[in-house]
Parts: structure tokens; C-alpha cells; sequence
């Protein structure tokens, strides 16, 4: 699962990767994707990004609101559906990866594919 930048020459250039992070990608699908888990390419706004952002830190503030805000999701490529320290480092990775962005006049999308 990759955020991608959109280059002037319409290719696509990766800014963010996780690996096994299912409640992310659960939350692209949600937020992003209408629900459809497709492997497609989505657009993301900056609200998308925000809200996201938002979500992340949320969560680390307080770990009881995970499966509020952030619940894990299950399938065969997914790893474990544990609130554990894997799911709190995935969170964290996820600020990391999206804070850099928020702010930039670029366009994104999230890309998935097993």
C-alpha cells in the first residue's frame, strides 16, 4: 500500500509505504476508495489527509479509541488484527509520512495491491 505524488509528466512517484498497516488501508477504503477494495488508484484530498492525520494522533493519545477511529481490518495479506505495538509503530509512520505533505500544492493517491 503506497501514497503516490502525481509528476508533471503524469507519472506517479512514491511518498509513503506501509506494509501489513490494515488499519490504514482500512481507512483508505472507507475514506477513499467509497468502500471498494479494488487495488485501484484513488485520489486523496488534503481534508482526506488531514483526517487521517487527525485520526492517527487521536488514537495515540488515547490507544482506548482504536477500533473507534482506526479499527483494524482482516484478510489474507493484512497481518494481525492486534491493537498492539505493530498497530501503534503503524500509526506513528503514518504521521510521519503524511504531516510533510499537508501543507504542499501537490495531488496524491493511494494505491493498493497484493
Amino acid at each position: 500500500m503506497m501514497l503516490c505524488r502525481q509528476n508533471d509528466d503524469e507519472t506517479h512517484e512514491e511518498v509513503g509505504y506501509w506494509r501489513k498497516a490494515n488499519a490504514i488501508h482500512g481507512w483508505f477504503v472507507r475514506n477513499v476508495q467509497g468502500g471498494k477494495d479494488d487495488c485501484g488508484t484513488y485520489p486523496v484530498t488534503k481534508d482526506q489527509l488531514k483526517s487521517l492525520l487527525m485520526a492517527c494522533e487521536l488514537v495515540l493519545h488515547d490507544p482506548a479509541m482504536s477500533s473507534t477511529y482506526l479499527p483494524t481490518t482482516s484478510g489474507f495479506f493484512f497481518g494481525n488484527t492486534n491493537y498492539d505495538q505493530w498497530y501503534l509503530n503503524s500509526l506513528e509512520e503514518t504521521i510521519e509520512i503524511i504531516k510533510p505533505l499537508i501543507d504542499s500544492d501537490e495531488e496524491y493517491y493511494y494505491e493498493s495491491s497484493w
